[in-house]
C-alpha cells in the first residue's frame, strides 16, 4: 500500500505541507497490552489464599478474587516458599525473611546473625531459594551455598557452598539441592550426597524442583550437551527422560498425581503413564523417553487444552485450580476442564480512578504516562512504576524540542504546576503557576503549539460540572503565562467552552461541548451544527481536521462538516499518526481510517477489552489506548 493521505480540503489556519514520503501501513499491528503495572514472578498458595509475587509488590488473594496488599510499592519479592502442614508461607524479600502465617494474619521475622554475612539486597539480584524444613524451619539457597534457619530462629551455614539455583523438601524428609554443579540429596539425618548419572540422574545443571506424590521429585535441567532433560526418582533411584521433540522447560508445578509444566505457549501434564491406555500419534503431541535409571513406573507427557495467555511466565496449582502468572495481564485462574481462563488476578492499580490519558517520551523504552490521578507512571520497557511527586498528575506533553513536561497539581494546592522532567526527576518552573475559580483547578488539554510554547486549557467544577475557564500559554523557557479567556480585551478570542485541543503554530482547533471552533490569525470561527453535538474530540490531518462525536467522526471539507460512509459510529476519542492514519476509541476496540477503509484492533486481535476511552500517540507513532482496565501500546 502506498502512502496513505486523507482527502481533506486544505483549511484557513491549518498549514498545507509538501508531500513527504511516510512508510506505507502495512495494515498488521504489534498489540502489547497491559492490565498490571510489572510482570508476575512468583506464585504460591497456603489455605484459601494465594500470594502473587510481582515485579514490587506481594499481593494476598482469596477465593472470590478480593486482594490485599502485603508489601510496599518497590518490595522486591525474591522467593516464596508454602509450608502447608502449618499454613505458612515463607517469604524472602530484599529486606529480610519470615513467614506469614495464614491462620492468625501474622508475620514473624527472622533475622540472621551479622557473623554470616548475609546482604538480603545481595540476594535480590544474585537470585535465592527458599523451602520450609519438616521442623518448622526453613532452608535457604543462596549464590554462596545453603543455610539452615532452626524452628527456634537461629541460623547456621551448612557445608554445601556451591551456587544453589533451588531447593525443595520431599515427602520423606529428604531435602533436595539443585546447585550449578549437579543435583544434591541431604537426608534427614544430615548427610548429603550428590546424585548423578550412577544414580540415573544426567541432568549437570539443574533449575526446577517439583516435590511428587509417593516421595518422589521431578528435577529439571540441562544434561552435558546443554538440552533440558527431565530426571523423576526418590532417594537414591532416578530415571532421566528425553522430551520428543526436545524444548526448554520455562516453569513447573505439581499437580494431582504428576505435575504440569510449561514451555512457549504450552502447557503440558506429566504423570504416571497407564500401560492399559493406547497413545494415538499426535502432530501436536510430545512424548518422554526414557534415557538412563533403574527400572521404575514409566511417566507420559500429554498437552493440557488451556489457551496460554501471552508473556506466561510461571505456574501454580491450588485444589482444582490451575494458574499462570504472565508478564503484563496479571495471573489467569483456569478450574479443571477449563480452556480459557475463567477469571483473573488483577490489581489494576494504573487504572483506578483514571480520568484520561497522556503519553511522552525521552527514549523508545523510557515513557512517562498521566492519567489524571496521583503520580505519574515511568515506563521502561518492562515495567510500570509510580514516580514524580505525590501530585495529581494532569498530562505529560513533550516539547517538540525535545524536553518532557508534566502538569500537575497537589491536593489542596489551588495552584496547577509545570515541572521539567530531566533524567528522572522532575524539577518545577518556578514562575509558572495557574489558577481558576476554584480551588480545584484542572485541564482540558495540554499541547506544545511550537517548540517551547505551551498550550494549557484550564478549567474547574462548578455544581459538579466542568466548566472552561479560558487558556493558558506557556513560554516554557522563561516561565512567562499568558492566560487567554473569553471576553477579555486585547487577548485572544477563545471559546467559552473547551473539551479538548489540537494546536499548529498560531492556530488551534477546540472541541467544545456543542461544537467545533477554530483560532486562527486572531480570528475565532465556531460551527454548532446538530450533527456536532457532544463533540468529544479532534485532531488536525494533512490537508484538514476530523472530529469525534457520538454520531460518528465528522469531516470538514471547507465548507460543511460531513460523516464519511465507513465512519458512521459512535467515537470517545481521536488522534491522527505521522503515517497518515486515524484512529479512533470505540466501544467495540479501536478502529483505524487510512481515509478509504476502517480496520479493527479489538479483543480478537489482543486488546483485553473491547471498550476503549483515550488515545495517546508518541514521537515514535506508536498509539497508546486506555480502557477501563486495561492499557494497549500499539505500533506497526
Amino acid at each position: 500500500m502506498g502512502s496513505v493521505r486523507l482527502a481533506l480540503l486544505v483549511l484557513a489556519g491549518v498549514a498545507c505541507q509538501p508531500p513527504v514520503d511516510r512508510p506505507a501501513p502495512s495494515g498488521k499491528v504489534r498489540v502489547r497490552v497491559f492490565t498490571e503495572t510489572s510482570p508476575v514472578r512468583l506464585l504460591a498458595s497456603a489455605g484459601k489464599f494465594v500470594f502473587v509475587a510481582t515485579g514490587g509488590d506481594l499481593e494476598r488473594w482469596d477465593t472470590e478474587g478480593r486482594v490485599f496488599p502485603m508489601s510496599g510499592h518497590g518490595t522486591q519479592i525474591v522467593a516464596l516458599a508454602p509450608d502447608v502442614d502449618r499454613r505458612w508461607v515463607w517469604i524472602l524479600t530484599e529486606s529480610g525473611l519470615g513467614h506469614y502465617d495464614v491462620g492468625a494474619d501474622v508475620y514473624q521475622p527472622l533475622m540472621p546473625p551479622a557473623s554470616l554475612g548475609i546482604e538480603f539486597a545481595l540476594l535480590a539480584i544474585e537470585g535465592a531459594s527458599i523451602a520450609p524444613s519438616a521442623e518448622g524451619g526453613v532452608w535457604l539457597g543462596t549464590a554462596h551455598g545453603l543455610v539452615q534457619v532452626a524452628p527456634d530462629g537461629s541460623w547456621s551455614a551448612t557445608g554445601l557452598t556451591a551456587p544453589v539455583n533451588a531447593v525443595a523438601r520431599d515427602g520423606a524428609g529428604w531435602l533436595w539441592v539443585a546447585t550449578k554443579s549437579g543435583l544434591v540429596g541431604r537426608k534427614p539425618t544430615g548427610e548429603t550426597i550428590a546424585v548423578g548419572a550412577a544414580e540415573g540422574c544426567t541432568i549437570v545443571d539443574p533449575r526446577l524442583l517439583v516435590e511428587l506424590p509417593d516421595e518422589r521429585m521431578l528435577v529439571i535441567g540441562a544434561d552435558e550437551s546443554g538440552r533440558d532433560r527431565m530426571a523423576i526418582g526418590k532417594e537414591l533411584a532416578w530415571t532421566t527422560y528425553r522430551a520428543l521433540p526436545d524444548v526448554k522447560w520455562d516453569a513447573a508445578a505439581r499437580r494431582g498425581t504428576g505435575a504440569v509444566v510449561m514451555a512457549g505457549e504450552r502447557v503440558f501434564r506429566v504423570a504416571p503413564s497407564n500401560a492399559s491406555v493406547v497413545r494415538p500419534l499426535s502432530r501436536e503431541g510430545m512424548r518422554l523417553v526414557a534415557v538412563t535409571g533403574t527400572k521404575q513406573a514409566e511417566w507420559s507427557i500429554d498437552p493440557v487444552d488451556v489457551e496460554v495467555p501471552p508473556g506466561a511466565v510461571t505456574l501454580a496449582s491450588v485444589d482444582d485450580q490451575l494458574l499462570i502468572g504472565t508478564r503484563e495481564l496479571g495471573t489467569a485462574r483456569y478450574r479443571d476442564g477449563d480452556q480459557r481462563p475463567r477469571d483473573w488476578l488483577r490489581r489494576r492499580q494504573m487504572f483506578l480512578e483514571a480520568t484520561a490519558l497522556s503519553v511522552a517520551c525521552a527514549q523508545v523504552n523510557d515513557c512517562w504516562l498521566a492519567t489524571g490521578t496521583k503520580q505519574a507512571w515511568h515506563w521502561n520497557g518492562d515495567r510500570f512504576t509510580p514516580r514524580g511527586p505525590d501530585d495529581i498528575a494532569l498530562a505529560i506533553v513533550r516539547d517538540p524540542a525535545g524536553p518532557l513536561f508534566a502538569v500537575h497539581r497537589a491536593e489542596g494546592d489551588p495552584a496547577i504546576r509545570l515541572s521539567r522532567i530531566e533524567n528522572g526527576r522532575w524539577k518545577e518552573l518556578p514562575k509558572v503557576a495557574l489558577t481558576t475559580a476554584s480551588d480545584e483547578p484542572s485541564i482540558s488539554f495540554a499541547r506544545f503549539a511550537s517548540p517551547n510554547t505551551l498550550w494549557i486549557g484550564l478549567r474547574d467544577r462548578e455544581n459538579g460540572e466542568w466548566r472552561s475557564h479560558g487558556i493558558a500559554i506557556v513560554d516554557v523557557a522563561s516561565g512567562r503565562v499568558t492566560v487567554h479567556r473569553p471576553g477579555e480585551k486585547g487577548k485572544l478570542p477563545v471559546p467559552a467552552s473547551v473539551i479538548s485541543a489540537d494546536v499548529r503554530g498560531d492556530s488551534a482547533w477546540f472541541a467544545m461541548a456543542d461544537g467545533v471552533a477554530r483560532l486562527s490569525g486572531g480570528k475565532l470561527d465556531i460551527w454548532t451544527d446538530e450533527a456536532l453535538r457532544g463533540v468529544r474530540a479532534l485532531a488536525i490531518v494533512e490537508g484538514g481536521v476530523i472530529a469525534a462525536t457520538p454520531n460518528g467522526a465528522l469531516r470538514w471539507d471547507g465548507k460543511s462538516w460531513e460523516t464519511p460512509p465507513p465512519l458512521g459510529f459512535a467515537v470517545d476519542d481521536i488522534v491522527a499518526t505521522r503515517s497518515g492514519q486515524v484512529w479512533m476509541a470505540t466501544d467495540r476496540g479501536i478502529a483505524v481510517w487510512d481515509g478509504t477503509r476502517v480496520r479493527r484492533v479489538d479483543t480478537r486481535r489482543g486488546l483485553a477489552e473491547d471498550r476503549t476511552l483515550d488515545l495517546a500517540v508518541d514521537q515514535f507513532d506508536r498509539v497508546w489506548a486506555r480502557g477501563p482496565g486495561s492499557l494497549a501500546l500499539i505500533s506497526q
